[in-house]
């Protein structure tokens, strides 16, 4: 505390802010990547492998969104969702921007976002869909196929939610105590 303000209300904005949290997501984005060429060099597209009781790998593609969302739709939807999606992780740099780096609860959920959108919006551009090949199931169901983007995305919103519930405010706009 410097006289009645946390150390990270009193850090200067500029140099030190939440970006510092951007190679998290870097290093989301190559793993994201690097699995996905993997699944993809290794698996038949469709054709389930089992990995572990209740966890198979399945090569799919997924033309739409979360749980295939839109997926059987001819083809705007990729469009959709890389005007979406990119105007979300713009939004979530800015968020990020205006964190102060030391309060990692706030920035380690937007740097797990970014990475997952990036990663995902890496294969709708160079693709048109995103692979995922991680496949849970259990007595028959199965829960829709996802990759590690799809990990991170999940994990950030969590922790954002956490942030939102259980965060106290801190001084300045967009920040809370962590």
């Amino acid at each position: 505390m410097v006289r009645g303000k946390s150390v990270a209300a009193s850090e200067p904005r500029g140099r030190f802010n939440g970006w510092w949290w951007l190679p998290l997501s870097a290093i989301i984005i190559g793993l994201d990547q690097w699995t996905k060429a993997l699944a993809t060099g290794a698996l038949v597209y469709g054709a389930s492998e089992a990995f572990l009781p209740h966890w198979n790998w399945t090569l799919v593609h997924n033309y739409g969104g979360a749980f295939s969302f839109l997926s059987n739709h001819p083809g705007w939807q990729r469009w959709f969702f890389l005007i979406v999606a990119s105007g979300i992780t713009l939004a979530l740099l800015e968020w990020l921007r205006r964190c102060p780096p030391r309060a990692w609860l706030p920035c380690l959920p937007l740097a797990l976002l970014i990475g997952g959108a990036i990663g995902n919006l890496i294969d709708r551009i160079q693709l048109g869909y995103v692979v995922d090949f991680v496949d849970w199931h259990y007595d028959g169901w199965h829960w829709p196929a996802f990759n590690l983007a799809d990990s991170a995305i999940t994990v950030g919103i969590v922790l954002l939610i956490v942030y939102e519930v259980f965060g106290t405010r801190e001084a300045g706009p967009g920040t809370r105590k962590s």
